[in-house]
């Protein structure tokens, strides 16, 4: 069973904890919610057909008492340019100064690849050496075609160490990914 903790705006009210963490990362609808929803087997985030709605840092505590985090969605282009550049200084200063991150699940929408903004993020995320595994996102409405062609883009990035096409709909890889948590949590056991 999944639990909520609390939600954080900043460093200030961040969740304090002697452990690791992961956390999960993507654009604007990407369907970042459904898939914690569909890892925890219950629904334990909100999810919403608005993009955007994630506008604060999320902790959570899975069935094991690991601590897994959803952070607010980037790419939103209808929100405000104040509001973006909060919500961006939010996430860089997360990236930057959380201790216990351990692990970044980046997902993309699988029906249109890695866009400029994932990129960029991947970018970001790696000069700061972190661990990124792409997660691709309604893997359920891709066809042959485009699971071919989205694997060929991904083979730039063979320097990250997993992807995964998931569908949170069909429950598609869910508990693989569910397993790489856990390895990922009995791996790092207490290493910060």
């Amino acid at each position: 069973m999944w639990k909520f903790i609390v939600s954080s705006s900043g460093k200030s009210n961040w969740l304090n904890h002697n452990e690791i963490e992961i956390c999960f990362i993507g654009r604007s609808n990407v369907g970042k919610s459904s898939l914690i929803n569909a890892l925890a087997n219950q629904k334990i985030a909100k999810t919403s057909n608005t993009p955007g709605r994630t506008q604060l840092i999320n902790f959570f505590k899975n069935s094991n008492n690991k601590i897994i985090v959803d952070l607010p969605g980037y790419g939103y282009a209808k929100m405000s340019k104040t509001n973006a550049q909060k919500m961006f200084d939010m996430i860089e200063q997360y990236f930057t100064e959380r201790e216990n991150l351990k692990y970044v699940f980046l997902l993309f929408d699988s029906r249109l690849g890695l866009l400029e903004n994932d990129l960029q993020m991947i970018e970001f995320l790696q000069s700061l050496n972190h661990n990124v595994i792409l997660v691709g996102t309604k893997a359920d409405k891709l066809n042959q075609a485009q699971m071919h062609k989205i694997k060929k883009q991904l083979e730039k990035f063979n320097n990250l160490q997993f992807s995964y096409f998931v569908s949170s709909l069909k429950n598609k890889n869910i508990n693989l990914l569910n397993q790489q948590i856990d390895k990922i949590f009995s791996d790092n056991e207490n290493k910060i």
